[in-house]
């Protein structure tokens, strides 16, 4: 996995595949103490990851602020030649 250092903070690139669409993301901070996975709808949105009615939505807080977020499964994540499939992962700003 190729992981950059930027002051002092990992990032890497994320793949995300679902329903037979992928989207790479990049610049995505690799938060070792995070309880989930959290991306920008705005970036899922690219492959028709969008909040639905019906979707989970939870609120959660980070260092400065609380914000909305909705849940889906996705198909796969992969970070360059780790993968999993059938991960719940976040979308942020509904």
């Amino acid at each position: 996995m190729n992981i950059e250092l930027r002051h002092g903070l990992p990032f890497i690139s994320a793949e995300i595949e679902y329903r037979g669409r992928q989207v790479k993301i990049e610049n995505v901070l690799l938060d070792t103490g995070s309880a989930g996975c959290i991306f920008d709808a705005d970036q899922l949105s690219a492959i028709g990851l969008h909040y639905e009615p019906f979707d989970l939505v939870q609120r959660i807080r980070g260092v400065g602020e609380a914000e909305f977020v909705f849940t889906k499964k996705v198909d796969r994540l992969a970070l360059d030649d780790l993968a999993v499939s059938d991960l719940a992962i976040d979308g942020l700003r509904i």
